[in-house]
């Protein structure tokens, strides 16, 4: 077994043919901060590497799952070393088949961190939320493409242009959940899905998993996207939710 540990940062773990990354700040909602993205994308160089991992499972303490970028960092100006997107698309680009184990509410960038997993197990009690709107952001543009890819333009949609919280029904009719468990059922299916995973040609595994992502592909224009992202970053809109949040108050949008 080999293990890497450090503070609350996210932990790695590789027992056998499986791996584990597992967020480690209930208190703070598994918001992930510079430091944490490092860790996660060490993490993910590190799975890569290993020839006996044929699954990676994303996992969480506490009841929120995944809170995304941590805010209070942003509002600072701090900038990591990665973007949170690029550490989506890290895992994404996993070459075995990866599972999102869910059993905390979903929130911000955590919904994208879900959703570059091949697999997603949620509990039947959690929610999910994005505001990036509410902050006065578009999206990053490889995560709206996965949003886009996966669920369809109308459950996107759904999620990002109301900012309503959706729950775990509504998400696994729209495809977002691959699969609805019980609470107390989560740790013995994802145990029982990664042992049936690691019984198959782990070759044929990875090749089947690249021509399925490569088959899912529609070329969307991915530069003038995240220009548009960019763009939000730098608005008077952004600045004006930043401004709020430090000052512990709500964004006043298109008012003087």
């Amino acid at each position: 077994m080999k293990r890497a540990n450090e503070g609350n940062i996210p932990s790695l773990e590789i027992l056998g043919h499986r791996a584990r990354i597992v967020l480690r700040r209930p208190d703070k909602r598994n918001r992930l901060g510079p430091a944490d993205l490092e860790a996660v994308m060490a993490h993910l160089t590190a799975v890569g590497t290993d020839a006996s991992v044929r699954t990676l499972s994303v996992e969480a303490h506490g009841p929120s799952w995944c809170s995304g970028y941590h805010l209070g960092a942003l509002a600072q100006g701090q900038r990591p070393a990665f973007t949170f997107g690029e550490v989506c698309d890290a895992l994404a680009g996993v070459a075995v088949p990866t599972i999102a184990v869910i059993g905390g509410n979903v929130h911000g960038g955590g919904t994208d961190l879900a959703l570059a997993c091949d697999i997603r197990l949620g509990a039947n009690d959690i929610a999910l939320a994005m505001p990036a709107t509410r902050i006065g952001l578009q999206y990053y543009a490889t995560g709206l493409q996965r949003f886009v890819e996966q669920i369809g333009p109308s459950a996107t949609k759904r999620i990002f242009l109301t900012g309503e919280t959706v729950g775990a029904d509504e998400l696994f009719n729209m495809g977002y959940l691959t699969e609805l468990v019980a609470p107390d059922d989560l740790d013995p299916r994802v145990a029982e899905l990664c042992q049936v995973i690691s019984e198959l040609a782990p070759e044929a595994v990875k090749l089947t998993k690249q021509a399925i992502d490569d088959l899912a592909g529609v070329g969307p224009n991915l530069e003038r996207i995240q220009a548009n992202h960019v763009a939000t970053t730098r608005s008077d809109e952004h600045n004006e939710a930043m401004k709020a949040l430090t000052e512990g108050r709500s964004p006043r949008f298109g008012k003087s």
